[in-house]
C-alpha cells in the first residue's frame, strides 16, 4: 500500500505541473510539453549520437555563400563536399583540421591556386565559413543548439510544416531559427541564422544523426583518405613571399626559377616549396616544384626548381632557330611559395605505420568497458568471473596488426580488431593517449568497414 500512495502522489504531482504549466529541467523552467522541451530532448540526444551529417549553405569570412555537405562521427573527423566559386571539392576532417582537395578554380583569387590544383590543403576555418570539427561533432553540436534554443519558454505548438520530409516545428531565437520533428524521438533536422558561424554570417543547414553502421563508414572514409596525407599537404594558412625578385636562367634544355623564400613568422619554422612556371604568349610552356626547403623563423631561404618540358624546348628551338628573324621572342617566368603542413597525427595509426601510442589500460577502463559492452557480448549480465577473461581479449586485441584510425565515445582513437571465440572482437584506445576507450563485439556493418579501411578499398557490392 505504501508504494501504490507514492506511485499515486507522483501522479498527482506530475498533473499538477501539466495545469500549472511550468516544469523545472536542469534549472531551466519550460513548458512541460511544449516545443522548447522537445527542442532540449533533440539537443541532448545530438550530443551523444554516434554521427551526424549537416548539409546547407554558410558564409565565408568574404561574405560569399559555400555549399556543403559533410559526414562527421562524435570525435569529429569525417568526410565530404564543399562547393564554393561554382567548384565543388572534397573534404576531409581529421584531428580537427579541415582539408580540401579542389581545382584551381575552388580557391578564387589566391595567388597559390595552380599550386593547390587537386592538391589537399589544409585551410583556415573561415575559408569554407565554419569550424567543421570544433562546430559540427555531435556533442558540440548539441551543446550549441540547447545553447541557443534549450532556454526558449513557449506556450503551445507551433505549426508543423514538411521540412527534409518530415513534420517539425519552428522554435525563434536570437540565434535564429530551429525546426524539431513533431514526433519522437525529437530531432532538430534544420538551423538557420549565425548560431553556429557566429560574427553575424548567417547560415542554413540540414541536420541529420547518422546510426552506427553509416558512423562506420565516416571513419572508413577518413581512413581511406589518410594514406594521401602521409607525406604532408600544403598548408593555406601560412602566406609566404620572396624576398626580391625572381631570378631565372633559361637555356634550350631547361628554365631554372629562383627565388628566396621569407618567412615573416619570428617564432615558428616552417617547410616551403617554390612552384614555378614559363609562359610563352598565351601558353604554359613548363612547370616545376623545387624540393622543400626548410626555412628557419624570421629567416629566409634560397629555392630553385627546374623545367625541362618538351614545350619549353621546342618554343626555344624555334625562337633561335637560324631564319627566325631578328624580333624578340618573349616569355615570362612566374613562381609562387607555399608553405607544407605535416602529416595529421592519425596517420601514425594506420596499418605498418609506426609512432602510434601504445595501448594501455587501468583495472577501472577494464570494467567500465565490460559493464558497457558486456551483456551484448555474453548475452546475460556479466559478473567477475568474466573479468579476467574479458581483460585477456583486450590484450590480445591490442597486439594485433589490424589497427586503423576510429573513433568511440566522442574521441579519437585507434581501433584494433582482434578475435575472441571465433568472433570478431574490437578495443578502441584514445589516439592521443593511448588510454582503453571502448572494447566490445562489433556489428558486421562495422567489422565490413574497418576491414576495407585496412586493406586501403571500399567493399564491393
Amino acid at each position: 500500500m505504501r508504494y501504490r500512495g507514492a506511485a499515486l502522489f507522483a501522479s498527482l504531482t506530475i498533473g499538477a505541473l501539466a495545469v500549472t504549466g511550468c516544469s523545472p529541467i536542469d534549472g531551466k523552467m519550460v513548458t512541460y510539453d511544449s516545443v522548447a522541451n522537445h527542442v532540449r530532448t533533440a539537443a541532448s540526444s545530438m550530443e551523444t549520437a554516434p554521427g551526424v551529417r549537416v548539409n546547407g549553405t554558410v558564409k565565408d569570412a568574404t561574405g560569399q555563400n559555400v555549399s556543403i555537405d559533410v559526414r562527421l562521427n562524435g570525435a569529429g573527423d569525417g568526410a565530404g563536399k564543399v562547393k564554393r566559386n561554382g567548384t565543388i571539392g572534397d573534404v576531409l576532417v581529421v584531428d580537427s583540421t579541415t582539408y580540401v582537395r579542389a581545382r584551381a578554380p575552388w580557391w578564387g583569387t589566391d595567388n597559390r591556386s595552380e599550386t593547390y590544383d587537386r592538391a589537399w590543403v589544409a585551410v583556415a576555418d573561415n575559408t569554407v565559413g565554419i569550424d567543421l570539427a570544433g562546430t559540427l561533432r555531435p556533442k558540440a553540436l548539441g551543446e550549441l543548439l540547447d545553447e541557443g534554443f534549450g532556454s526558449l519558454q513557449l506556450d503551445g505548438m507551433p505549426t508543423p510544416s514538411e521540412v527534409n520530409g518530415v513534420q517539425a516545428r519552428r522554435v525563434e531565437s536570437d540565434a535564429g531559427s530551429a525546426w524539431v520533428t513533431v514526433d519522437k524521438p525529437y530531432q532538430i533536422v534544420r538551423v538557420e541564422g549565425d548560431l553556429l558561424t557566429g560574427d553575424e554570417r548567417a547560415s542554413a543547414l540540414n541536420i541529420a544523426l547518422t546510426p552506427n553502421a553509416a558512423t562506420a563508414e565516416i571513419s572508413r572514409d577518413v581512413a581511406l583518405a589518410l594514406p594521401a596525407l602521409r607525406a604532408g599537404t600544403f598548408d593555406a594558412y601560412r602566406s609566404l613571399k620572396f624576398d626580391g625578385p625572381l631570378k631565372s636562367t633559361c637555356n634550350a634544355q631547361s628554365c631554372i626559377v629562383t627565388g628566396k623564400i621569407l618567412n615573416s613568422s619570428d617564432d615558428s619554422p616552417v617547410t616551403a616549396v617554390l612552384n614555378g612556371k614559363v609562359i610563352g604568349g598565351k601558353k604554359v610552356l613548363g612547370r616545376c616544384r623545387s624540393g622543400r626547403a626548410p626555412v628557419a623563423a624570421a629567416g629566409a631561404a634560397t629555392v630553385s626548381c627546374r623545367i625541362t618540358s618538351s614545350a619549353w624546348q621546342s618554343f626555344y628551338a624555334g625562337a633561335t632557330a637560324p631564319g627566325a628573324g631578328s624580333a624578340t621572342t618573349s616569355y615570362q617566368v612566374s613562381a609562387s611559395a607555399s608553405a607544407v603542413s605535416p602529416a595529421p597525427e592519425a596517420v601514425a595509426c594506420l596499418p605498418g605505420a609506426v609512432g602510434c601510442d601504445n595501448p594501455k589500460m587501468t583495472d577501472a577502463e577494464v570494467t567500465t568497458t565490460l559493464e558497457q559492452s558486456g551483456p551484448g557480448w555474453y548475452e546475460r549480465t556479466p559478473s567477475d568471473r568474466d573479468l579476467s577473461e574479458w581483460r585477456e581479449m583486450i590484450r590480445t586485441a591490442a597486439t594485433s596488426r589490424e589497427r586503423v584510425p576510429w573513433s568511440a565515445d566522442g574521441k579519437p582513437t585507434v581501433a584494433y580488431i582482434g578475435a575472441a571465440k571465433g568472433r570478431p572482437f574490437v578495443a578502441q584506445f584514445d589516439r592521443g593517449n593511448g588510454d582503453l576507450v571502448a572494447a566490445y563485439g562489433p556489428e558486421d556493418a562495422e567489422t565490413a568497414a574497418m576491414r576495407a579501411a585496412i586493406a586501403g578499398q571500399l567493399p564491393t557490392r
